[in-house]
């Protein structure tokens, strides 16, 4: 007998789009929360040249998607050329206002023994939690000269081999799609995402788990299941599994992956092949380079770093800074505002706008971001802007299922333009900075 594809099981489909209605309405209050706290503490930063510059490529890529097939393009392929261009050409301040807008990083460059203590390569330890992103920094400050300008400027050089990266998943995914109008369209508001923002030379390392092409890959929302499935299946899994190992926040992706490609039409012995496929390369891909660490490089595979968890209730100190609560006044605005950095307002978008079938795997890549977000508690916030706009995978789930509509396209460009603003709002103003309780 063969089962039903989870898209056509009512019951299970009214439970998913429950607990996501849920979760959003949640997130919803967290906003006018956030809204309030706002108001009241902040003022207006306009957005610098890296935002107008990003928005105005998208805009073009969604107006010319309605265009001949050759004509989109040769658009699509301009545009990322250009973005590309824009990467090397138009750094990111190192201060906005009064802040910094990248104090991790511009720490670690600061000096020598700081860079190497934090990217200990060379010492013989790798963190386990970015492995390959610290063995692919080492290796660039090492074709620097290690002297005291390398740090700093293998920051830059892996921010923009990473644009890069980015722009050529793009790439591939329209040209996989034979440059439809909805994967031109994703091309455009993918451009638009503030975490593009980062491939001007932000100066840490968690946008490395953005794996753009993984969703175009899976054909999320497709009705049917072309011949080439399995070679895309394996291809976002092994794409998935890289940027988990160059950063681990990659896991989001992964496990929001599995759950969507079991989503997929056809018996259940076929759903869980494509589980498996995609499963086996992501991890292979993740977790194979240890081998090499460890019996070709003699490294010792270390993990010093700690997630920090929201509190539910009550105050809780964590690393010397004082955490607020989830159910403070304080703390549920935080965990608005992050929320909508992490680019959640798109999913509820998508929600709202797209079909309900086209909509399942959506809503299955995008949970484990979701319930992630509730308890996550980010230490450095809100200046670790590589995490806080990378943290959400479900973005680009939600931005490819509105790409099917040239109406719902043009809201989403939108919404992430007002999402620009609030990025540049949040750090000049310094909204949510930790207190330190030594202080």
């Amino acid at each position: 007998m063969i089962a039903r594809p989870l898209e056509s099981t009512r019951p299970v489909q009214w439970l998913l789009f429950g607990i996501t209605g849920a979760m959003l309405l949640l997130y919803g209050a967290g906003w006018i929360a956030a809204a309030t706290v706002f108001w009241e503490q902040a003022s207006f930063r306009a957005p610098r040249i890296q935002s107008a510059i990003v928005l105005s490529l998208a805009l073009i890529v969604l107006r010319a998607a309605s265009a001949t097939r050759g004509r989109r393009r040769f658009v699509v392929l301009v545009a990322l050329l250009l973005a590309a261009i824009a990467f090397f050409s138009a750094p990111l301040p190192k201060q906005f206002g009064d802040e910094s807008i990248m104090p991790g990083g511009s720490d670690t460059a600061s000096s020598r023994s700081n860079f190497e203590h934090r990217y200990a390569v060379a010492e013989g330890d790798v963190n386990f939690h970015s492995h390959l992103g610290d063995v692919v920094m080492t290796t660039l400050d090492g074709m620097f000269g290690r002297s005291d300008d390398s740090p700093a400027r293998a920051y830059d050089a892996m921010s923009r081999l990473a644009g890069l990266v980015f722009l050529f998943e793009l790439a591939v995914a329209a040209a996989w799609h034979r440059w439809s109008r909805q994967s031109c369209r994703f091309v455009g508001l993918a451009l638009a995402a503030p975490v593009c923002l980062l491939f001007f030379g932000y100066w840490d390392l968690g946008y490395l788990c953005v794996a753009v092409g993984v969703v175009p890959l899976l054909a999320l929302g497709q009705r049917r299941m072309s011949a080439g499935t399995e070679a895309a299946t394996l291809t976002a899994g092994l794409l998935q599994g890289l940027h988990t190992a160059l950063h681990g926040f990659g896991l989001l992706g992964l496990a929001g992956g599995a759950l969507a490609a079991f989503s997929a039409r056809g018996g259940f012995l076929r759903r869980c092949v494509r589980v498996v496929t995609f499963v086996s390369a992501g991890v292979a891909l993740y977790l194979g380079w240890v081998f090499f660490y460890i019996a070709v490089g003699r490294l010792s595979v270390i993990w010093e770093r700690q997630l920090g968890y929201r509190p539910l209730s009550d105050p809780m100190v964590f690393d010397h800074l004082l955490a607020n609560p989830l159910l403070s006044r304080v703390g549920f605005a935080e965990f608005g505002l992050f929320g909508a950095l992490s680019g959640v307002p798109l999913l509820a978008l998508a929600l709202v706008s797209a079909r309900r079938a086209a909509l399942v795997p959506v809503v299955l890549y995008a949970l484990p971001g979701l319930l992630f977000q509730v308890r996550w508690w980010p230490p450095s916030a809100p200046f670790n802007l590589d995490l806080l706009l990378s943290v959400f995978p479900g973005l680009f789930a939600a931005c490819w299922v509105i790409a099917s509509s040239r109406r719902t396209s043009t809201r989403a460009l939108l919404l992430l333009a007002g999402l620009h603003v609030l990025v540049w709002m949040t750090i000049g103003n310094g909204m949510f900075a930790r207190v330190n309780v030594d202080s």
